[in-house]
């Protein structure tokens, strides 16, 4: 298993699930929905807080589990217009409403292929504002990103569902003649789902029975993974590659990871990175932190080829820094 630096913004600085509809998914090793659509935040693979009573799932305690949750800085950074050679920024569109894109500030010059990342929030909450330093700092690889939610949110009490990230999707799968154009590029060949917490459950939901992700690409889950057991038989139905970045074990992802990543279908591209943050992070920290260093390497080795960036996984001593753990 890949040990990385990744650092979250810490779980209390995020709106709680406060779910209190019943989700009318009933889980079934015979129950496969059509879509991963559904009526709760996070869909089918989704379970609310007040839900989580221990030890009544297989989720790990966060005050429980043993681990140093001392990686550092865990403070908002300084704004930047991010690292990477393409500045961007954070920008709202009447094209795709509820929504928050991050961009490229200048179109990249050489028509550069520019791959999508539909980005669920914490909670699935509706304030993308928190994101902000770490969005734009994926954007400045050359990404087009959209996530649910605006810079200010909607109240604490609002929730994202998964049909809005299928809406950004769709948004930009409309390639250079649809409303994500005036971005760049935009690549509806290469579009990964991914997201914090929750938001990572509306990624898994977003791609599941979807035939569009077959050639095109995965998920990404930031913390989080399936919490209750007999809702896994459901991951025989994932076909396309899986990223888990977990923050060791203080987090409540942890031990869900790990089941999840044992019972993925055989021969199916994976990866689960640990660094023992716990669940909270430091998305606000400047450029995003180590965390975002882990996700641009990852998404420039998934659709780039980059072999650089792919050292940064693998070998201890890489060109571009190395995420593994020496010790």
């Amino acid at each position: 298993m890949v040990h990385i630096r990744l650092i979250l913004a810490l779980l209390a600085t995020l709106p709680t699930f406060s779910l209190a509809l019943l989700q009318t998914f009933q889980a079934h090793p015979r129950n496969y929905l059509a879509k991963g659509d559904g009526d709760f935040a996070g869909s089918i693979v989704s379970i609310s807080l007040s839900d989580l009573t221990y030890p009544n799932t297989s989720v790990a305690s966060p005050t429980a589990a043993t681990g140093s949750d001392t990686e550092t800085p865990k403070a908002p950074g300084t704004k930047t217009s991010s690292s990477g050679p393409y500045p961007a920024y954070m920008t709202t569109d009447t094209s795709l409403t509820g929504h928050t894109v991050f961009a490229p500030k200048s179109l990249p010059s050489g028509d550069l292929s520019l791959p999508f990342v539909a980005w669920g929030n914490g909670g699935c909450g509706l304030n993308t504002g928190q994101y902000e330093d770490y969005l734009v700092e994926v954007a400045s690889w050359g990404y087009a990103v959209a996530a649910g939610g605006t810079p200010e949110g909607a109240g604490e009490s609002a929730r994202s569902q998964v049909q809005d990230m299928r809406s950004s999707v769709d948004w930009a799968m409309a390639g250079k003649a649809g409303k994500a154009a005036k971005y760049g590029n935009v690549d509806a060949t290469k579009i990964t789902t991914a997201g914090h917490s929750c938001g990572g459950l509306e990624a898994m939901s977003r791609v599941y029975h979807d035939e569009r992700y077959k050639l095109r690409g995965g998920f990404m889950m930031f913390n989080i993974a399936i919490s209750q057991d007999d809702r896994r038989y459901l991951l025989s139905e994932i076909k396309v590659p899986v990223a888990y970045f977990i923050g060791g074990k203080p987090d409540m992802g942890y031990l869900n990871s790990a089941k999840d990543y044992a019972l993925l279908n055989a021969g199916l591209p994976k990866l689960r990175a640990n660094l023992d943050t716990g669940h909270g992070c430091t998305y606000q920290a400047t450029n995003g932190g180590e965390f975002c260093k882990a996700a641009v390497a990852y998404l420039e080795w998934q659709w780039r080829a980059n072999e650089t960036v792919k050292a940064v996984f693998f070998k201890i001593r890489s060109r571009r820094g190395s995420l593994v753990k020496d010790n």
